[in-house]
């Protein structure tokens, strides 16, 4: 009989020493306790940064071994950020309290169990304006974009200044303005030009050509300067591009002035 119960109390033993599991660590501290580098030291606070601690109560803390709610990411060295990604569930299946990150609106929403609510936030909108000193040449008669600009303000680095190609870092409605000027030279008797702004949007809808035109009747016997802008009002996708480009047709090539602040850029999102 005394072998019987010595016998029970060692395996209620033994069970109630495996209650607490440890991985890369002797001494766990609860219920699951994952010691990630196997640094930890019960002296050391700092050395639970890479640690993961489920206590009793069932809640778990991530770089803590005292977690205060369900989920506790408060660690000493503060990379504490929570990594959420998008869903293609509807709200009803993901239930109410669920989050999403929308990648084109660029932000969160919670399902309130019918309808992804989106959350307040306000992030920088693009703000690009730029200058153009390059005496860059323009073929008669050939569309050509303008490149090899000089970026004054970029808020969002969406302008590559060397390609004048601008990107949408976000979903919305952009508004664009550019002048441009051409150095001094003839042109032909009635002769035109054309400045343009177009997108290169994959959608029918946002996929839009704004286009101004400028033209010298009748003759022409003494040299000019050539001056154009032109403006539009865009509505794109994020990713979407927005180039400025010119054709002139004034019966040579020419070149733009090196006045920086005669042809110029500006694109806001709204």
């Amino acid at each position: 009989m005394k072998k019987q119960l010595a016998l029970a109390l060692l395996v209620c033993g033994s069970l109630w020493i495996r209650a607490q599991v440890g991985i890369n660590t002797s001494a766990p501290e609860g219920i699951l306790h994952v010691d990630g580098m196997k640094n930890t030291s019960a002296s050391t606070s700092t050395s639970y940064y890479d640690d993961v601690v489920i206590t009793s109560s069932g809640n778990m803390g991530v770089g803590t071994k005292t977690p205060k709610t369900r989920l506790d990411l408060r660690s000493g060295e503060r990379l504490n950020a929570i990594g959420i990604g998008a869903t293609s569930q509807t709200a009803a299946a993901a239930k109410a309290g669920a989050l999403r990150y929308n990648s084109g609106s660029q932000d969160l929403s919670y399902s309130n169990g019918s309808s992804w609510i989106p959350l307040a936030h306000k992030t920088s909108n693009d703000f690009v304006d730029a200058e153009n000193s390059s005496a860059q040449s323009f073929t008669d008669g050939v569309q050509t974009a303008i490149t090899g600009w000089t970026k004054r303000t970029d808020v969002n680095s969406s302008f590559n200044a060397s390609t004048g190609i601008f990107t949408a870092s976000k979903a919305g409605v952009y508004i664009v303005s550019f002048s441009v000027s051409l150095a001094s030279g003839s042109i032909a008797n009635d002769s035109r030009y054309e400045t343009l702004i177009q997108t290169n949007s994959t959608s029918s809808s946002t996929s839009k050509v704004f286009k101004c035109v400028g033209s010298y009747p009748g003759n022409n016997t003494i040299d000019n300067r050539v001056a154009g802008n032109c403006s539009g009002i865009f509505n794109l996708n994020q990713g979407d591009h927005i180039t400025v480009s010119l054709n002139q047709k004034l019966g040579s090539t020419k070149t733009l002035d090196t006045d920086a602040t005669l042809t110029s850029l500006s694109i806001f999102g709204l």
